[in-house]
């Protein structure tokens, strides 16, 4: 399926801004599930010396600039396609899950670090329990046990729009049982890596084909960008799980960046001198099928 994406982010200052340096997260990457096209970043006002691009720790595509004369607001409107294909749920759904498979992976050194605690993941007993409370009721298998413990957070948790942006925890992600795409994301991953199962955060785009033909949505989280998690299970790789749809991501999605959770992969990430003390920012995402 070929899909154009427009993400467009202003943010608005009540005292002029300078010296304003971002760096953005925005491209579609290149994997087995899709092949990015063309790619469009405008910044308003434009940048001195233009965006440069690099890879981070994670091999994310990353833009970097800075707008140094003075602006009452910032927008940041990326433009791109992407072709994409259908996951690969069906193989990892009949392999089994054992302790001799389990402990194969955790000496893989390429998946250590989905393993460990991060930022805004840490596992704890409470988690644990919680995973092992879904693994008992699970067919043992690697895909079974990871698409029971998405649904598990989906009928556990309530979504709800943040007014305000703020990370959480998956330690707060438990305790309140209410949140975004992203603290679902957390709380998910938590669950993985407290039972040996690498996962890791992805953010990107999330097609729904009720909303670009004039219906009702389909999908939770379309109109910014959202985020899923990716587990990993031996001889088959990477395969990401939506909990806050409770559905395994096919080729509805986009990813963008991958990381140990949100602080890794945020689409926009900077710091500017004045500015004022209001701040706010707009964020919309459209997402159609070409």
């Amino acid at each position: 399926m070929r899909l154009s994406i427009t993400h467009d982010t202003v943010f608005h200052y009540s005292l002029p801004a300078r010296s304003n340096i971002n760096e953005v997260r925005l491209a579609p990457e290149e994997n087995d599930r899709q092949n990015p096209g063309g790619l469009e970043i405008i910044v308003d006002p434009e940048p001195e010396t233009g965006l440069s691009p690099s890879r981070d720790l994670f091999g994310n595509l990353v833009h970097a600039f800075e707008v140094e004369r003075k602006h009452p607001q910032l927008r940041i409107t990326a433009k791109s396609d992407v072709e994409t294909i259908c996951g690969k749920s069906m193989a990892v759904e009949t392999q089994n899950l054992s302790f001799d498979n389990v402990k194969e992976v955790k000496s893989d050194d390429s998946v250590h670090e989905y393993l460990v605690d991060s930022h805004y993941v840490a596992k704890s007993p409470e988690i644990w329990k919680e995973a092992i409370d879904v693994c008992f009721e699970s067919e043992q298998t690697w895909g079974c046990i990871a698409k029971n413990l998405s649904d598990h957070v989906f009928t556990t948790c309530r979504w709800e729009a943040q007014l305000i942006h703020r990370a959480t925890t998956a330690a707060e992600v438990q305790q309140d049982r209410i949140g975004t795409c992203q603290d679902f994301a957390h709380l998910l991953i938590g669950m993985c890596r407290s039972i040996g199962i690498p996962a890791r955060y992805v953010s990107g785009y999330l097609y729904d084909p009720g909303l670009d033909h004039g219906s009702a949505a389909s999908f939770t989280g379309t109109n910014v960008s959202h985020a899923w998690v990716d587990f990993y299970a031996p001889e088959v790789g990477w395969v990401g799980l939506d909990p806050t749809n409770h559905c395994w991501v096919d080729e509805n999605y986009v990813s963008v960046a991958k990381g140990r959770d949100y602080g890794d992969v945020a689409p926009v990430r900077g710091s500017l001198l004045g500015g004022g003390p209001k701040r706010s920012m707009d964020v919309h995402v459209e997402v159609k099928q070409l």
